[in-house]
């Protein structure tokens, strides 16, 4: 049990990283169509605004979750290690 906590933290700890690589990626390109110029049609260029942003936000709840999971698998560990199991 200690090791299948123990690997899914590393797992979380990798995506996680992951993840904070893909916001830090899709938060560049936010920025680029915010401060575009006027090259790109207005409907496309709020379109993919709107998709860069639905994107972060779907990013950042995942994180959230893997936060969460992280947590309670941290307290399952030490809740079981003060038991002496």
């Amino acid at each position: 049990m200690a090791m299948d906590v123990a690997n899914r933290l590393s797992a979380i700890a990798a995506e996680m990283g992951q993840l904070q690589n893909q916001i830090q990626e899709r938060r560049r390109v936010l920025n680029l169509f915010l401060r575009s110029v006027r090259t790109l049609d207005p409907a496309l260029k709020e379109a993919r605004i709107r998709a860069a942003r639905e994107r972060i936000k779907d990013l950042e709840g995942r994180q959230q979750a893997l936060r969460v999971e992280q947590q309670a698998l941290i307290v399952q560990a030490v809740t079981h290690g003060h038991r002496g199991y």
